[in-house]
C-alpha cells in the first residue's frame, strides 16, 4: 500500500473515533479542569504502557532525554487539548469544531515558514476567506460566554496546526511520546488550575473512562501517525471530518441544533476548504503527469 493511502486511512479512522469527543465532554458535567486532569493523565498512562510493551529501551531513552522539538510538540498538544475542552464548555460544539476548521490553513502557512513548503496565492486567499468565516461565527452570541469559547477554539486551531508541523518535521518519530508528555502536562496544569479529580459521579466515571482510556489515546495515536505519510497541511485537512461528525453525534444525542451564524460561518469555511483541497489535488495530479 502506498504512503498516501496509508496516511489517508490512518487519518480517517483516527478522526472518526475522535468525533465522539465533543459529545462525551458534554455528558461529563464536572468542571473542565477536572475532565482535563483525567483526560491528560489516563490517556498518557495508556499510551505509555503500550510504548513500554512495544519498545521499552527506546521509551526509557526518550523519557530521560527528550529533544527540544519533542518538548515543543508536546506543549502545543497540551495547549490545544486544554483550549478545546474549555471551548466545548463555553460554546456550542458545532461552533468549536467549525472554528478549528481553519487549522489546516494555519498549518499550511506554518509549513511554508518552517518547513519551506511553497505557499501559493490561492492558499493565502483561502486563509483570508476562512478567517472571514470564523469572524462570522464570533458574531453569533450562542451562549453568554460564547466569545470566550470561540477564542479557545481559535487557540486550539493554532496549536493543532503547530503540532502537525512539528510532527511532519520530525517525520512522526516517537509520535506517541508527544501524547504522553502532552497528556502529563495537561494533567499537571489542570491540577493546579483547580481540578477536583475525585468528585466525579459514577455515571461521569463511565464516560470519562470511555473518553480517556479509549477514544483519546486510540484516535490520537492514529492521527499522530498521519504526518509520517502525508504533508502536514494535507494530514491536518482530515481533521475537518470531526466538524461534520462531531455536531451530528451531539445533535442526535442531546438535540443541540447549530445556530444560523454557526451554519453560515461553517458554510463559508467548508466551501473555502473544499475549493482549496480540490485545487491542490488537481495541481498535484497535473504535475505528476508532466514528463520528468
Amino acid at each position: 500500500m502506498s504512503p498516501i493511502y496509508k496516511g489517508t486511512i490512518t487519518m480517517i479512522v483516527g478522526v472518526s473515533i475522535l468525533s465522539v469527543d465533543g459529545l462525551l465532554i458534554r455528558l461529563i458535567e464536572s468542571s473542565g479542569w477536572t475532565l482535563l486532569f483525567w483526560r491528560g493523565l489516563l490517556s498518557a498512562a495508556v499510551i505509555l504502557l503500550v510504548m513500554f510493551i512495544k519498545q521499552p529501551a527506546e521509551t526509557r531513552r526518550v523519557i530521560v532525554n527528550p529533544s527540544p522539538i519533542l518538548l515543543l510538540g508536546s506543549l502545543a498538544f497540551s495547549i490545544s487539548t486544554i483550549c478545546f475542552v474549555l471551548s466545548i464548555d463555553h460554546t456550542q460544539v458545532a461552533s468549536t469544531l467549525i472554528i478549528i476548521n481553519i487549522s489546516p490553513l494555519i498549518c499550511a502557512a506554518l509549513a511554508f515558514v518552517f518547513l519551506k513548503e511553497r505557499l501559493e496565492v490561492k492558499t493565502l486567499v483561502a486563509i483570508l476567506a476562512a478567517v472571514a468565516g470564523v469572524m462570522f461565527v464570533f458574531a453569533g452570541k450562542t451562549m453568554p460566554s460564547a466569545s470566550f469559547g470561540n477564542l479557545m477554539a481559535l487557540i486550539t486551531a493554532v496549536m493543532l496546526a503547530t503540532y502537525f508541523v512539528v510532527l511532519r518535521k520530525n517525520q512522526s518519530e516517537n509520535a506517541a511520546m508527544y501524547l504522553v508528555l502532552g497528556g502529563l502536562s495537561t494533567a499537571l496544569i489542570s491540577y493546579f488550575a483547580g481540578a477536583k479529580p475525585f468528585e466525579l459521579t459514577s455515571q461521569e466515571w463511565i464516560y470519562t473512562l470511555i473518553l480517556c482510556v479509549g477514544v483519546v489515546p486510540i484516535s490520537f495515536m492514529l492521527i499522530s501517525s498521519g504526518p509520517r505519510y502525508l504533508p502536514a497541511a494535507h494530514a491536518n485537512l482530515f481533521m475537518l471530518l470531526e466538524a461534520i461528525l462531531g455536531p451530528l453525534f451531539v445533535w442526535i444525542a442531546l438535540g443541540e441544533v447549530p445556530t444560523q451564524n454557526v451554519l453560515i460561518g461553517g458554510g463559508i469555511i467548508f466551501a473555502t476548504l473544499l475549493v482549496f483541497t480540490m485545487s491542490a489535488a488537481h495541481t498535484k495530479k497535473r504535475l505528476n503527469k508532466k514528463p520528468g
